[in-house]
C-alpha cells in the first residue's frame, strides 16, 4: 500500500488563533559557578546571566565577569514563564525578589531562555516550557541544549490548541472544588484553579489534548483540529473505501515520531488499515472514537508510549470506558491502546473479527456529550445490549446519583451547585429531580450536601429517552407559613430546626419558636410588631 500517512488538519474556516513568542536570546544559566560560566562561554546567544544558587541564604550578591556576564549568587526559589518571558524568584522566601528586575530585563518581559544545570531542575513539569533546557551534568545533553538554545532567537508562532467555555466547567461552585480532571493530566502546568473555573495559560500549553479528552462536560475542547473537523475529514477519507466494500481500521499516531516509525513498516500493513497522523494522539478521545465506529470504522488502534504521564493516563481512562460501553452492547473491544506500533501488532488487531455495523448518517458537532450519545444510540440500535445500563469506573463522566431519602432534607444545596443542571428543583413544590443525561459525575452535589445524603453511581444508561427524562428522587409535603399560608420549607426541615433550637436560650419563648414556622416576610413583621421580642444578645 502507499507509504504515505494522512494528517488531520484544522479546517480553513475554523483555524485556531496563533500565539506569538519573541526571544532576544538573553539566556539565564542556573548552576555551580564554574560549570555555568563555562556554559556561558560556549553558548552562542547575545547575552547571558549566571545564577549560582546559595541554598538557604537570603543574601544576594551581584557581580560581573570581564566578558560582561552578570553573575548573581542568591537562593533560587522558583522559576516560571516560557520562551521570551522567564523569571526566577530569589532571596528571602518570606519576601522574594525578581531576578529579571534585578538584572534589568523585566520591562522586556524577562529572560528569553533558561539553561538549568542543577541536578534537580527548578521546573519539574512532565513537559518543560519552550526555551527551558535542563541537561544537568550530562555533557552530551548539554551540547544538544546549547545548540538548540542558540536557534531560539527571533519571533515564533504556535497555535492556540484549545477553547474553554467556563459556563460548562465542573471544576468548582460556591468554593467547593470537584472536577480536577484537566489539572490532573496536564503535563505542562498550564492549567490552574481560578475561582469556580480554571485558567489555562496558552503560552505554556503545548497541545497534548489530555485536558479536552478527560473533560466530562466539554468545557475544554481541542481546536487543532476540532472534533467536528476531525470527524468530517475522517468521513471523507472513508467514503472511497466504503464504496468498494472495504473495512477500515484507523491507526492513530502522532504527526512527528509516529510518522517516522510508520515509514519503516507501512508497506507491510493490511489493506484495511488507515494510518492517520494527529498533532497529539491524546487530543482524540471518546467522542471521536465512538463516532468513528458508528461511521463504519471497524476498530481504533492508538499508539501512545507507555509511561506515567498525563497523555497516557487520559487515554487509558477513556479507552477503558469506551470498551466497557461497547461490551454492554454485546460488542467486542474495539479501541486498542498500544505502546509501540509494528506491522505485526497492527495487522493482528486489524484482523480481529468484529460484528458489522451499518454506517451512521448523523452529523457530529463540537458538543462532546451529545456526540457520544448519538454515536452510542446508533451502535445500540444495531447491536444487542445485554443490560439497560453498564457500570463504569469512578472517573467516568456518565452516571446517576443515589439519594438517601431518610436523611435528605430537600435543602436543594445540590441543585445550586450542579454545573450540568442534572439536578433540578420542583419549582413550587419541595422536590428533587434528576436528568441522567446531564450528569457529569463531578461530585459537587455529593460534597455540597450537608446531610451526606448523596452518592455517585457511574454508569452508562443506553436508553436515551430514559436518560433525558426528569426522574423524581425525593419529595415531601410542603410546610406552609402559619401566618400567610405560603409554602416556604418542608415539614422535615421545620421539625429539625425546632428540635435543635428548642433548648437554646434565644428560643425560650413560645413566640420565638413560632417564628420558625413563618416565612421570611412574616417573620420580620412579627419581630417588629412584638414589643417583647427584643433579644438580649449579650446574655
Amino acid at each position: 500500500m502507499d507509504s504515505s500517512t494522512i494528517e488531520f488538519t484544522p479546517s480553513t474556516a475554523l483555524t485556531t488563533s496563533l500565539l506569538g513568542y519573541q526571544s532576544r536570546g538573553h539566556c539565564l544559566i542556573i548552576g555551580a559557578m564554574d560549570a555555568a560560566l563555562d556554559a556561558a562561554a560556549r553558548l552562542d546567544t547575545p547575552a547571558q546571566t549566571v545564577l549560582v544558587p546559595t541554598r538557604g541564604s537570603a543574601a544576594i550578591n551581584k557581580q560581573a565577569t570581564e566578558d560582561g556576564v552578570n553573575v548573581i549568587e542568591a537562593d533560587a526559589l522558583l522559576v516560571n514563564g516560557y520562551l521570551g518571558a522567564f523569571d526566577c524568584a530569589i532571596g528571602d522566601p518570606e519576601s522574594p525578589g525578581s531576578l529579571a528586575k534585578l538584572v534589568g530585563v523585566s520591562l522586556l518581559g524577562g529572560f528569553d531562555l533558561v539553561l538549568d544545570l542543577t541536578d534537580s531542575p527548578m521546573m519539574q513539569q512532565e513537559v518543560l516550557p519552550f526555551g527551558y533546557k535542563a541537561p544537568g551534568s550530562d555533557e552530551a545533553a548539554l551540547q544538544v541544549a546549547l545548540e538548540e538554545l542558540a536557534e531560539l532567537q527571533g519571533d515564533f508562532e504556535k497555535p492556540k490548541y484549545f477553547e474553554y467555555n467556563a459556563s460548562l466547567c465542573a471544576h468548582s461552585r460556591s468554593g467547593i472544588t470537584a472536577c480536577t480532571n484537566c489539572i490532573d493530566v496536564c503535563g505542562t502546568g498550564a492549567i490552574q484553579s481560578d475561582g469556580d473555573g480554571i485558567r489555562i495559560d496558552p503560552y505554556l500549553c503545548q497541545g497534548c489534548g489530555s485536558c479536552a479528552t478527560n473533560c466530562p462536560s466539554g468545557a475544554v475542547q481541542y481546536a487543532y483540529p476540532s472534533p467536528a473537523d476531525a470527524l468530517a475529514q475522517l468521513t471523507e477519507l472513508l467514503k472511497p473505501r466504503q464504496a468498494q466494500g472495504q473495512a477500515s481500521v484507523v491507526y492513530l499516531h502522532d504527526v512527528e515520531s509516529g510518522a517516522e516509525r510508520l515509514e519503516g513498516f507501512t508497506a507491510e500493513l493490511n489493506e484495511s488499515v488507515l494510518p492517520l497522523a494527529v498533532e497529539e494522539v491524546a487530543s482524540i478521545g471518546l467522542d471521536v472514537w465512538l463516532t468513528a465506529l458508528a461511521f463504519g470504522v471497524t476498530s481504533i488502534v492508538i499508539e501512545a508510549p507507555a509511561g506515567n504521564n498525563g497523555s497516557r493516563r487520559a487515554l487509558e481512562v477513556q479507552s477503558e470506558n469506551a470498551n466497557t460501553i461497547l461490551s454492554g452492547l454485546g460488542l467486542e473491544p474495539r479501541v486498542h491502546l498500544i505502546d509501540a506500533a509494528s506491522a505485526d501488532l497492527i495487522n493482528q488487531l486489524a484482523t480481529l473479527e468484529c460484528k458489522s455495523i451499518p454506517i451512521a448518517t448523523f452529523k457530529a458537532f463540537n458538543d462532546k456529550r451529545q456526540t457520544v450519545r448519538a454515536a452510542i444510540d446508533h451502535l445500540a440500535e444495531h447491536s444487542a445490549p445485554t443490560e439497560a445500563s453498564v457500570a463504569l469506573s469512578n472517573n467516568s463522566a456518565f452516571g446517576q446519583i443515589n439519594v438517601d431519602v431518610d436523611t435528605c432534607t430537600l435543602c436543594l444545596a445540590c441543585v445550586t451547585v450542579c454545573p450540568g443542571r442534572a439536578l433540578q428543583d420542583g419549582e413550587t413544590l419541595p422536590q428533587l429531580k434528576f436528568i441522567e443525561s446531564q450528569c457529569l459525575q463531578c461530585g459537587l452535589c455529593e460534597t455540597a450536601c450537608p446531610e451526606s445524603a448523596i452518592t455517585l453511581s457511574p454508569r452508562y444508561l443506553y436508553d436515551s429517552e430514559e436518560a433525558r427524562r426528569p426522574r423524581l428522587l425525593n419529595e415531601e409535603e410542603p410546610f406552609n407559613c402559619v401566618v400567610c399560608n405560603t409554602p416556604f420549607a418542608t415539614q422535615r426541615i421545620i421539625g429539625r430546626m425546632q428540635a435543635k433550637l428548642a433548648d437554646h436560650w434565644m428560643f425560650e419563648s413560645g413566640s420565638s419558636l413560632r417564628r420558625l414556622k413563618m416565612c421570611e416576610d412574616c417573620r420580620v413583621k412579627d419581630i417588629f410588631n412584638d414589643d417583647k421580642s427584643g433579644i438580649e444578645v449579650h446574655r
